[in-house]
């Protein structure tokens, strides 16, 4: 399998390199702060998880493989139902487990 020379894949450099070539500016090319969807996901997760927090009560890839506890699980679905926001432990569990059910 052929890759690209590292200088090429560092810092996305082919890439820039393309955009630059087509005409857009730098701010564009190179960011100063790249874009990144870990607001968005978090939010989504704070606001909608606890639907997917009940699908993983009934089966859970991270249960299922003893990385999770069940009764924990529970526990902390119905402390996140008196909470504003869902905690950040469990927003992370919860994106793991979506991730996983992605790779099945």
């Amino acid at each position: 399998m052929e890759q690209l020379p590292h200088e090429l894949k560092r810092g996305k450099a082919l890439f820039r390199d393309r955009i630059r070539r087509a005409g857009l500016p730098e701010s564009v090319a190179s960011p100063a702060d790249p874009e990144n969807f870990l607001g968005v996901m978090e939010t989504g997760l704070r606001h909608f998880g606890l639907r997917t927090l009940d699908t993983m009560l009934q089966d859970s890839v991270l249960v299922d493989l003893g990385y999770v506890d069940a009764t924990a699980l529970s526990r902390a679905r119905e402390d996140a139902e008196r909470a504003a926001l869902v905690p950040d432990l469990l927003c992370d569990t919860i994106a793991l487990e979506v991730g996983l059910r992605s790779l099945m």
